[in-house]
This record gives C-alpha cells, structure tokens and sequence, in this order.
C-alpha cells in the first residue's frame, strides 16, 4: 500500500495528483476527513470538486473506498455519487465501498458547528460548518451511528433520537433551525440510497486484496498541519491527517505500507485562522492568490498566502516518513526575480530549522534565502530536461534540503502538466 498526503496546511493539489497516479493502482482509499474536504480534479476539462468519494472514481477499474474514519454526511454522499454518475453516464454502485465502522454526519451536527463557529461564548476555527467537528465527537462520546447502522430495522427510531435529543439542546442554546421533521426526512432519504451502496468491512477487503498483490493508495484529506494531534491546534482539523493516521483508518499494517508520497505547494497557503510564519500580506499577496486562483475549492474563501516554508517542510517530512515528494504550481512563481524561501526560524534569538509550529504564542521570525526566479510562462513543458536551469536548481535545492527526491512536478492543473522527475 502507498499513502499520499499533504505536507503543508491542505489545497496543495491532492486530487489532481491521485487522478493522475490512479490509473496504476487497483483501489483508492480515502482515510480521514469529511465533506470539508475538497479536492479538485479536471474532468473532461471539467473542474470538479470531489469532497467524500476517493479521487480514482473517474476511472472504471478502480474500486474505490471510504475507510471507517471518515465521518460521512449521507446528503453530501447522495449529492456527489449523482453529480458523477451524470458526468460518466455510469451507475457508480459496483465501484464504491464504504466501511461498515465509518460514522455519519447528522444533519443536527451541521447546526451544532454553526453555533460553535458563530456564538461569542466560543473562539472561532474557521470550519466549514458542515458538522464534521460535532460529528468526530459524538463519535469519541459513543453517541453516534454508523454506516453499518443502517441496514438495522430500529435505524430510523434510533437516529429520531439523537436528533431529538440534539435538536432539543440547541433550541436551548438559542440556535435557529428548521423543522425537526424535515431534518429527519431529508437524512432518512439520503440513508436510503446509501443502502444501495457496498457497506462492508473494508478493512478484510482491502487486506485481502493487498493479500493478492493488488495496488492501493491511501488518499488523505486535509494536510500535515491540520492533523488534530500534530498540527496548529487549536486551528485544526477533527481528525489524524498524517500519514500513519491510513493504516488505523483503513486496517492494514504499517508493515504492507510501500512509499509515502508528501505533496507541497512551491509556496505555502491555509484557510482560517492560526499561525503562518511565511505568510505575506502586501500586493504581492493578492497577486499570488489571483495567480494561483488560491480560493478554498469547498469554501469559495480567499487563502492566505506565503512563501516556502523548510522549517515546517522538513517537520511534515520527518512525521510522515516521506519516501518521495511532489511539488506543485512552480509555474504559479514563474517571471519572479528571485523566490523567497524561509530556510530557518528566529524563536526570540534562537535559530530553528525543524518546527512543528507548536509555538503559537511565540515571536517567529522567518531567516529568509533568496533562489533565482525562472521564466517560463507558457508551461507547455513535457520533458524534464527542458525545464529551465533555476527551476530545476529550486527543484535540486529542496531535494538536497529535505533528503527526499522530487518524484513529480506539477505545471499547470491538467493532468498533462505533472512531469515525472528522473533520478
């Protein structure tokens, strides 16, 4: 099994990096996250935005599954799985299988992350309000369902309540909602088509299909610095994001684990609130977030942005145990004079070159290093012995940093535009 996760704070361009690796695999397997997530993938020449199904689905020999700790919103599900099957002209039933043990996201949930997000008794994260947070836990707090749940005969008397009982708590809180019954409704109807869909233990799938020599990638959601034990808490996401986080999700051992592939941006950026070393906020910002069109593919909100981050990189690297990285949007610096990197940390007088941004109270200062710009503006590039000499000096330069090769590079959005690095 191979794991491909992000190394920064997320949008690093998971999606369109897994499409692409997924026609040689057997299985996709996304392993954390929810409907906050979404990775972006060109269809046709099509952008589309997928936020629960794993990024092989456009590919008809994948078997694609959704491992028991992802949090599923059943709407959301129904919404996407319709979405692609117009896309494709193909019913999708055969090629998604859905862990028995992964929760569902309540529509009560959803209202539970607004008022924790909007009243001012809380600090704000910056969520996406889609429930994701309640939802991980009720989970820890055993007052949840399952996707396995829903074939029992008292699922609906179940569910009916749970969200009595939350729905009661929020009208307490003084939290505005629409009818009960309707929630009710609407989530029962979207169980319903879940039904249809390959409930099972994925974990003796998956197992058993490694077993046989199959090819699987474990696909995470978020990134790094989101992940709920290791990242920027308290702005974070509710779940492990890292890569050990696959194996726990989907049940396989560490032992079948392969390469782990560490995706970065050649910058940085991260939606909400929380600690940024690199960030920038002159002109050059908002030319950087026009440029690299760095507006949340969930969200629709505008990213914060920054320059390269090594200190946070080689932390993400070293958590992860990154066997190969991909580097995406070079052609996003392209015309630059020069590229800002920050190689180093000024903590209050002492340098630091490995960071786990742990020290959010603390004065940060990035040491900064200035590489040569490059020019290439039409990212046409095919072959990698055509890439010009300063970006293949940045390329050399992060390898050499990091200890890590460089296995793809990324030019453009389209699939035709990853470029795989020799070595």
């Amino acid at each position: 099994m191979d794991i491909l996760i992000g190394l920064q704070w997320g949008d690093e361009g998971k999606g369109k990096i897994i499409d692409l690796m997924s026609r040689d695999y057997d299985i996709i397997a996304r392993f954390n996250g929810g409907a906050n997530a979404g990775h972006s993938i060109y269809h046709h020449g099509e952008r589309i935005t997928l936020k629960l199904l794993p990024s092989g689905i456009f590919y008809a020999h994948i078997d694609n599954i959704i491992g028991s700790a992802v949090v599923i919103d059943p709407l959301a599900l129904k919404s996407e799985i319709d979405l692609v099957e117009t896309l494709v002209q193909d019913s999708l039933e055969n090629r998604i299988f859905i862990s028995k043990k992964a929760h569902l996201v309540l529509p009560t949930q959803r209202y539970w992350d607004i008022f924790l997000e909007e009243s001012p008794r809380y600090p704000s994260i910056g969520t996406t309000k889609n429930g994701i947070g309640p939802s991980y836990a009720h989970k820890a707090l055993r007052q949840n369902v399952r996707a396995g749940d829903i074939h029992s005969a008292r699922f609906g008397e179940h569910v009916y309540h749970i969200l009595s009982r939350q729905y009661d708590e929020l009208e307490v809180l003084g939290q505005s909602m629409p009818p009960l019954e309707k929630l009710y409704r609407n989530f029962m109807e979207a169980c319903e088509f879940m039904q249809k869909l390959q409930i099972i233990d994925t974990e003796i799938f998956l197992n058993q299909a490694l077993s046989t020599n199959k090819k699987v990638l474990a696909e995470g959601a978020q990134a790094t610095f989101l992940d709920i034990d290791h990242g920027t808490y308290p702005y974070v996401t509710s779940s492990n994001t890292i890569a050990s986080a696959a194996c726990v999700s989907l049940g396989v051992s560490p032992k079948l684990v392969n390469r782990i592939y560490g995706i970065t941006k050649a910058y940085c950026t991260r939606v909400g609130n929380g600690i940024f070393p690199t960030e920038i906020s002159d002109p050059a910002a908002s030319d950087l977030r026009e440029k690299g069109n760095e507006f949340g593919s969930n969200t629709k909100r505008p990213r914060r942005v920054g320059w390269l981050d090594l200190p946070a990189l080689r932390y993400a690297v070293m958590l992860n145990g990154v066997t190969d990285l991909v580097l995406t949007k070079a052609d996003i610096l392209n015309g630059m004079a020069t590229v800002p990197v920050c190689t180093d940390y000024d903590i209050q007088g002492n340098k630091t070159a490995l960071a786990s941004l742990a020290f959010a109270g603390a004065d940060v200062q990035p040491i900064w290093k200035f590489l040569p710009g490059w020019n290439d503006t039409k990212c046409e590039i095919s072959d990698p012995t055509t890439l010009p000499e300063e970006l293949r000096a940045f390329v050399s330069f992060l390898e050499e940093d990091l200890n890590v090769p460089v296995k793809y590079l990324s030019v453009g959005p389209l699939r035709e535009q990853l470029i795989t690095l020799a070595h």
